[in-house]
């Protein structure tokens, strides 16, 4: 637990106040109370600066944390940083030296989400755990993260994300674990770091901070990423003979996981290969932190989303399978595939997939030939860069193209029937989420 002395020995400021104990970190002005830090974000809407005289008046036994000289008059201590995402950083470290968690460091291209949330339900039948909320992966949300961490707490799980090379170690200079996993190589990201080659890179930063002692959980079917660093204790999951956690006699969402030692018979709640290889990760995680395998089971079995990604409902006799959060040709193929599955006609609701670089109009074509090579019913591709999807899709599919947004809504009236299951994907910007909201409330109607 973090107190006004090790907040002012991490930032190396001299404190001769009183010292006390704080219970929590926030940058929201609505969410501090009595012995809270607060750290004063300058924002696009607000700077958190013009609250802390107002904060201070309120509460006792706070601290606040600002990059601007201190106002006149406060009660509370206040320590003026140079950059209050570094400072976070540093208290954050300096936290987590006094916690027992293990810490889980995850990134990927795709699934590093998901991912996080399975680890954690995998974990909790067994252990006191805590991690990232949502998606809160970057240099000011992974501090959060850590500095939310309990001292009762037996594992932190913590989603790393990244733009560039450089980022992940970055924030490994805080935040060290003790388990770093990598879901995958993908192509997103390409518009800046060029190839998968730079992109693996940038994620193996996660590995090379790994604790004394720690290990690398990796994709093993990525050959990018198997026997990439051979001076590390690496294990991988995948559905590979090679792999030391995979999944064999695959039958939708049953399949028979091995690990090292034995297997287990598996349910899980939710659909699709790329879930399988989630929960082979979670599980690797909770088996190399010594949980028991039926307790990892149990958690694995009570996962059942989290209710942002591939968000399942039937409204009014039609499927609508929400995945409108973020899309990359990985992910694409992934849900396309849990589209197919379905019983009665399949209709995609696909738009553009920003980040791709010079990759964009080649990674659109490979979702057009994906929908084609899955037999789907019908699509409807949304978005100037989806034109390259709507091309590449095959002349026997029933299809639509529109680069403007808004004449989605009559597309849908048009095109879906009672009986039809729906996916909508594309990138988080072009807001897919309103046009899936929108069909439910149609069709209740």
């Amino acid at each position: 637990m973090l107190t006004v002395q090790t907040v002012a020995k991490a930032l190396n400021k001299v404190y001769a106040g009183a010292d006390f104990s704080l219970v929590k970190t926030v940058t929201d002005s609505r969410q501090a109370g009595n012995g809270c830090l607060f750290a004063a974000i300058v924002g696009e809407r607000a700077d958190g600066h013009s609250f802390i005289s107002q904060l201070d008046e309120a509460y006792d036994n706070m601290v606040f944390l600002g990059t601007k000289s201190k106002p006149d008059g406060l009660r509370n201590p206040y320590f003026q940083v140079d950059d209050i995402q570094v400072a976070l950083g540093l208290l954050a470290k300096a936290h987590l030296e006094t916690c027992p968690a293990k810490v889980i460091g995850v990134t990927g291209s795709v699934g590093k989400t998901t991912t996080k949330n399975f680890i954690l339900s995998a974990l909790s039948p067994a252990l006191q755990v805590s991690g990232t909320k949502g998606n809160m992966n970057n240099e000011l949300g992974v501090p959060l993260t850590a500095l939310a961490v309990c001292d009762t707490d037996e594992a932190a799980v913590v989603e790393m994300g990244m733009r560039g090379l450089g980022q992940i170690e970055y924030l490994t200079q805080f935040i060290t674990p003790d388990i770093a996993v990598i879901t995958n190589i993908g192509v997103a990201h390409l518009e800046l770091l060029k190839t998968r080659e730079n992109i693996t890179k940038a994620k193996l930063e996660l590995v090379e901070a790994l604790t004394e002692g720690g290990k690398a959980l990796m994709n093993g079917d990525e050959p990018l990423l198997y026997g990439s660093r051979p001076e590390k204790d690496c294990t991988y999951f995948g559905l590979s003979s090679h792999n030391d956690y995979r999944a064999e006699n695959i039958d939708h969402n049953r399949f028979t996981l091995c690990y090292p030692g034995g297997s287990l018979e598996i349910c899980l709640q939710v659909e699709g290969e790329h879930q399988i290889m989630n929960a082979l990760a979670a599980f690797g995680v909770g088996h190399l932190l010594g949980v028991k395998p039926q307790l990892l089971r149990e958690g694995l079995e009570q996962f059942s989303g989290d209710g942002t990604r591939q968000f399942t409902e039937t409204v009014g006799g039609v499927t609508v399978i929400d995945d409108s959060y973020n899309a990359s040709p990985d992910s694409m193929r992934a849900a396309l595939k849990v589209l197919a599955a379905k019983p009665g006609r399949r209709v995609a609701v696909l738009g553009d997939m920003l980040e791709l670089g010079t990759y964009e109009e080649e990674g659109h074509r490979q979702v057009g030939a994906i929908c084609g090579e899955l037999g789907l019913d019908a699509v409807i591709a949304v978005g100037s860069a989806a034109k390259s999807l709507y091309e590449a899709l095959p002349s026997e599919t029933e299809k639509y193209y529109t680069a403007n947004r808004e004449e989605l809504p009559a597309l849908l009236e048009q095109v879906i029937k009672i009986g039809d299951t729906v996916l909508f994907k594309a990138s988080n910007s072009m807001g897919f989420r309103a046009f899936a909201d929108g069909l439910k409330e149609r069709m209740k109607k």
